[in-house]
């Protein structure tokens, strides 16, 4: 069963696409670009495979960047083809009501049953992507959350190197690990939450649509039609939801972790948690002296 030629226009996405593939390809340079300044300024002395991996799995991380710009491109995707659907409907006629000449009771039914099979095949690839894919971006919310709450912890609330100059020149370069790993965090966190939002907003388009309209003055086949719609939004594994509601969930458990460590700094566990953590940043960032001295 195929659509009405009338609804099959061309929908402005190719720019969107074009705009985000920009996007990947500046992305790509700047990690490119950022490991060759390091590199240049802070060589190792020995390039083996640790070294090697170091470079390519340290902030900017580039299996964080991979994550995201995949998943980043498939929901956008996705996003791109629910913009057609809505486009499609916006030239059903108004109130889904029959135009003679143009439009009889069959063909706006048959049309209906079109749109809402694209749309019923849209959200089976949303949940299949939530329950695929959705297990990685879990890991990466997870696992980049929880770093993002331990470098903030060392940085401010332990420090992990003792600073005799508190210069301006001497503070840069000590908080500068953790201010990339924040500009990274927000950029590859909202790039996600920013580009599944505007999908679940695409998806739930087709649904204020449907409640737009007058169903009583309807035709009995063109409303069993339009109560077969289904809608369900992206979402980590069905764990939670990735929407912008997440950011506020992420910043007050961000500040409740912080404050929790705080408290239990003193604690058995987190004290040698803490130690460990310690000795292996201060051991990390030795060698980036030494290297960088010598």
């Amino acid at each position: 069963m195929l659509l009405r030629p009338s609804l099959m226009k061309n929908s402005p996405v190719t720019n969107k696409c074009i705009t985000l593939n920009r996007t990947l390809i500046m992305l790509f340079i700047y990690f490119i670009l950022y490991n060759i300044f390091r590199t240049y300024y802070m060589p190792p002395k020995v390039y083996d495979l640790p070294s090697v991996s170091f470079i390519f799995f340290s902030d900017p991380n580039l299996l964080d960047m991979i994550i995201v710009t995949g998943g980043c491109f498939y929901i956008h995707s996705v996003a791109s083809r629910f913009y057609a659907l809505n486009d499609a409907w916006r030239h059903l006629p108004l109130g889904l009501v029959e135009i003679p000449g143009e439009w009889t009771k069959s063909e706006i039914t048959m049309s209906l049953e079109c749109l809402r099979l694209l749309h019923a095949d849209l959200c089976k690839i949303i949940k299949v992507f939530s329950l695929g894919y959705g297990m990685i971006m879990l890991g990466y919310f997870t696992f980049s959350f929880v770093g993002l709450l331990m470098y903030t912890y060392l940085y401010f609330a332990v420090g992990y190197k003792d600073i005799s100059d508190t210069s301006f020149a001497s503070i840069i370069p000590w908080c500068l690990p953790l201010i990339v790993r924040y500009c990274q965090y927000c950029i590859f966190y909202m790039s996600i939450v920013v580009n599944a939002s505007y999908t679940n907003e695409k998806k739930r388009e087709i649904i204020s649509y449907l409640r737009a309209c007058r169903i009583s003055s309807l035709a009995i086949h063109t409303k069993l039609q339009m109560s077969e719609f289904k809608s369900n939004e992206i979402s980590a594994y069905g764990i939670f939801n990735i929407n912008l509601h997440l950011v506020i969930s992420n910043l007050i458990l961000l500040f409740y972790g912080l404050i929790t460590l705080i408290q239990m700094k003193d604690g058995p566990f987190i004290s040698s948690l803490t130690k460990a953590v310690m000795k292996h940043f201060t051991q990390q960032y030795n060698d980036i002296e030494n290297n960088t001295n010598s």
